[in-house]
């Protein structure tokens, strides 16, 4: 390689890539004819025909028990492990890699005569997987006691757990080892000085993820009379290391600081849905045509915001281009200025000034990720309507709804970028009424 440009001057670029079983079968060879040709004859090793051996010995035991303890009481729990399949997405498709769809730069030519060009080989950037793979599970654990209470009303309340193993993510397995080469050796392009030399960026997709949730879950529902109803409350912590299939280490040999809240954690949130029904008994038949069976319902919301990091695309660490967006250092307090609202800017939601990007050569120490979280959310949805009878067959119906009744501006999510003027801002706004109207004849 040309330490300069990181280029390939010599030597073939798919050292190293591999084809899975011990060659191309007739039918592959009827259809692509080059694959017993170089540089693909040589990529044969005799591997498994999935690179990854099949997991014959995946075994899910599961057990539940219900218990009457009172003519009025339940007493539920159970455990079990569920294993689920590794998701097709573009990191296990493993579309666009080399051999069969490499990416070539061409300099010093043009569109109409190409040939004049000279190639430049640059070493080729991968998504590979694991060859030792295991299914992503998980273990699902619960105690819930439900009692029946006075006027129809059910009310339960119980832990719910989760214990997640073998998550997909990613990281970069061609990462500089140490941190701080880059800035040490700047002379030299980060391609020279990778492990696997020859190759670029190297993303493993392997399924090396934890994650537990814990949750106090409680529930009121009434089922039966003019007002029927139902109200959840989750009381909620969901952690892990992983929270979205690409998720890709900043530090490849590391992961310790990268354990925290997972990026969908809802702390609190509460669901109240009801439908009631005006009835008025003894009125005249008029009245009662006309003021009577009207049916009120609506659904209330109420959610704690979703945290988030302060991270930036950028190599602090000096470890070379691939690795994930990497974390900024907490310095100071978050929570020691004004989080009042600017007419025509927004509103502080943290304190900018402390934080500091990572001294150059090193990565953000101790735990940062998803330690914030952005405004919670609200909404209570209204509806009304009325069925008019006209005849055995035929009736009316009038039906108003609104969405987000009482106007309630919801808050955006906060700016998490450290560049940026508004960082750890809030300028932007959702929810608005909407109202809508429907008359329904049906005959």
């Amino acid at each position: 390689m040309d330490p300069k440009t990181g280029f390939i001057v010599s030597g073939s670029p798919y050292n190293g890539i591999v084809l899975p079983g011990s060659g191309p079968s007739q039918d592959a060879l009827r259809r692509y004819p080059f694959l017993n040709q170089p540089p693909f004859a040589s990529m044969y090793h005799n591997l498994p025909a999935g690179f990854a051996p099949t997991q014959w010995d995946l075994l899910q035991p599961r057990f539940g028990l219900a218990y009457q303890l009172t003519s009025k009481t339940v007493l539920r729990t159970g455990v079990g492990d569920f294993a689920d399949r590794t998701a097709i997405n573009r990191d296990t498709a493993l579309g666009g890699n080399p051999p069969f769809m490499p990416q070539t730069t061409l300099i010093n030519g043009n569109v109409q005569n190409l040939a004049a060009a000279s190639a430049i080989l640059s070493p080729f950037t991968m998504t590979i997987n694991a060859p030792n793979n295991v299914w992503p599970t998980a273990w699902d654990y619960n105690a819930t006691i439900e009692q029946q209470l006075p006027y129809g009303i059910d009310f339960s309340a119980g832990y719910v757990g989760n214990r997640g193993l073998h998550l997909q993510r990613k990281r970069n397995i061609n990462q500089l080892i140490q941190p701080g080469t880059v800035y040490a050796y700047p002379q030299i392009n980060p391609n020279a000085l990778r492990p696997y030399l020859g190759a670029g960026i190297i993303d493993i997709s392997e399924n090396s993820g934890l994650s537990w949730y814990n949750s106090l879950q409680v529930t009121a529902r009434k089922v039966t009379g003019p007002l029927t109803f139902s109200a959840s409350y989750t009381w909620s912590k969901s952690e892990d290391n992983t929270s979205i299939l690409t998720d890709v280490l900043p530090n490849s040999y590391d992961d310790r600081d990268y354990w925290g809240p997972s990026d969908f954690n809802v702390p609190q949130a509460l669901t109240v849905s009801y439908i009631y029904s005006l009835p008025l008994r003894g009125r005249t038949s008029l009245i009662r045509k006309l003021f009577g069976d009207w049916t009120l319902s609506g659904i209330n919301q109420f959610e704690s915001g979703m945290p988030f990091s302060v991270r930036q695309n950028i190599d602090y660490a000096g470890v070379g281009p691939g690795s994930g967006n990497q974390f900024w250092n907490i310095i100071g307090n978050p929570y020691g200025c004004s989080t009042g609202f600017l007419p025509n800017k927004g509103a502080t939601l943290y304190c900018a000034n402390a934080f500091a990007a990572p001294p150059l050569g090193t990565f953000a120490s101790g735990d940062t990720r998803n330690l914030f979280s952005n405004p919670g959310f609200w909404e209570w949805n209204f509806a009304v309507h009325k069925q008019f009878p006209i005849s055995e067959s035929s009736n009316l119906e009038f039906r108003a709804e609104t969405f987000n009744f009482l106007n309630h501006p919801n808050w955006g999510k906060a700016n998490s970028n450290p560049l940026s003027s508004s960082f750890m801002m809030v300028t932007s706004k959702t929810g608005s009424r909407n109202l809508q109207f429907e008359l329904k004849f049906s005959f």
